[in-house]
């Protein structure tokens, strides 16, 4: 199925999941991994994004500093809607459609901040698009709505494991080389850190052993 109608507290929301070839997309940067929906609704229209996104932990220790625990395969979703950032804004101060537009009420809503965890529907802020440069917080009314866009496109997304696990196993390629590379530099700042450990107790034993003669020696 790639159109669904979903009941919202603000009326029908049409979703519908759109073909990476379409003319619809424009500008628009597309992956492999990337599915795109086309929604609208009372207020309500454009696309937006879902990507696959791993929820590797970040663990911190006193003593030993931060650890990131990476995770075997995707557990997350990334939603993507917006343009924003100043990294991809031309030299006119215009910035190019690289990511879907979603339009509520008028304001040009922008992507969540963090990765939404899957079988549940976290709330998030939301924010719109003030420049080219800037963003702005949203009307409580646009807030409401945009959450229940993106949980309702999420809640259609998820109904067809095939696809998330298709895109979960593309994700995982495309992001393979990378997350190795920062792995393998992890492992090696952990290996430093445990000779110089290794070091420091054979140092200790030593000077224990040492005392330990003189003490018998008396």
């Amino acid at each position: 199925m790639t159109e669904y109608i979903a009941e919202t507290d603000f009326g029908a929301l049409h979703i519908r999941r759109v073909d990476h070839t379409e003319a619809i997309l424009g500008a628009v940067r597309v992956y492999s991994f990337r599915t795109v929906y086309a929604v609208s609704g009372r207020g309500i229209e454009g696309c937006l994004a879902v990507d696959p996104s791993f929820s590797d932990a970040e663990c911190g220790d006193i003593f030993l500093g931060a650890e990131r625990r990476f995770a075997a395969h995707p557990t997350e979703f990334s939603v993507r809607c917006g343009r924003s950032g100043s990294l991809c804004a031309r030299f006119d101060g215009t910035v190019p459609k690289t990511d879907p537009v979603l339009v509520v009420d008028g304001a040009e809503v922008l992507s969540p901040l963090t990765s939404l965890p899957r079988g549940s529907r976290t709330d998030f802020e939301v924010t719109r698009r003030a420049g080219a440069f800037a963003s702005a917080p949203v009307p409580a009314l646009v807030a409401a709505k945009t959450l229940q866009v993106v949980h309702a496109v999420l809640a259609f997304h998820e109904e067809d494991a095939s696809l998330v696990n298709r895109m979960d196993v593309l994700y995982a390629q495309h992001r393979a080389a990378d997350r190795r590379k920062s792995a393998l530099s992890d492992l090696r700042h952990a290996e430093r850190m445990a000779s110089d450990l290794d070091g420091r107790i054979q140092r200790l034993r030593a000077y224990l052993d040492a005392g330990a003669i003189v003490s018998a020696s008396r």
